[in-house]
């Protein structure tokens, strides 16, 4: 299937707007301009993923396992997804609108990754990352937003939900902005005091979830979520397959390596 992203109709609400959207299209379009797997390579299990689909895929992935835990959020509390902001394709992950305030969350997605934090400054795995800064940004705003609305609002927090790492170590917290495992966000969200009434709620999802807040965006249609469903289960498929062929040529070289050994005991041991 060929992906293309269209122009947004006037469908007057974000909630359309599906988990890592933004993040799916690029992935979308950046694997169309490749070339299909050839029935040898799906043999041996070849990532389906071009190489410049990999980062756009990756970060996809991120988002929707935070949606999921976000997801759990009892009622009176909203969430709304790849939001887009500014000329260049920027987006906000998540937007979360409840009775203790309004967060924006950054999803950061490294498998396996150390990442360290200390104040503004992060390191993934060796590599210097502007998480913090670009947190910060989107965090302000939509507090410009957030206090046209309402007169004296609590500032919006910005939160960097980690996906997938094989260890955080927060050496010195952020001044502003949150770091924490994805898997905490619901536990996080629930612990913080109240600073909206039902009411102020009410009209800042209003104003935050009309389309006319954000930059123009391309809807959701069937189409995006059923291509991106369908390279997912390849992917996955595709890593059985290759961890299929590395244990079964570990057991193939463990029966030659026993064909090999193994007589040579047994002569010792009979003294032949």
């Amino acid at each position: 299937m060929t992906f293309t992203a269209a122009p947004t109709a006037s469908s007057g609400t974000m909630r359309d707007r599906v988990p890592g959207q933004a993040l799916i299209e690029r992935m979308l379009l950046q694997q169309a301009a490749g070339r299909p797997r050839s029935g040898v390579e799906r043999l041996v299990g070849r990532d389906p993923l071009e190489p410049a689909a990999r980062r756009w895929y990756a970060g996809a992935t991120g988002e929707r396992v935070v949606a999921a835990r976000l997801s759990t959020l009892p009622s009176g509390w909203t969430v709304l997804h790849s939001l887009p902001v500014g000329r260049s394709g920027a987006d906000i992950d998540h937007l979360v609108i409840g009775p203790a305030g309004v967060f924006t969350i950054s999803t950061t997605h490294h498998v396996d990754a150390s990442i360290w934090v200390a104040g503004r400054t992060v390191v993934v795995s060796g590599g210097r990352s502007q998480m913090i800064v670009k947190a910060e940004t989107e965090a302000h705003r939509v507090d410009r937003i957030v206090t046209r609305v309402l007169a004296d609002p609590p500032a919006v927090q910005p939160i960097v939900a980690v996906v997938g790492a094989k260890r955080l170590s927060v050496r010195g917290a952020p001044r502003v902005v949150q770091v924490l495992r994805a898997e905490h966000l619901r536990r996080f969200l629930r612990a913080q005091p109240e600073r909206l009434t039902t009411a102020q709620v009410t009209t800042l999802v209003a104003v935050l979830s009309a389309t006319e807040t954000w930059q123009p965006a391309a809807e959701a249609g069937p189409e995006l979520l059923f291509a991106y469903g369908r390279l997912a289960a390849e992917v996955r498929a595709a890593a059985r397959v290759r961890l299929a062929w590395a244990f079964g040529l570990v057991g193939l070289t463990g029966a030659a390596s026993a064909a090999i050994v193994l007589p040579g005991l047994l002569g010792l041991l009979t003294g032949f």
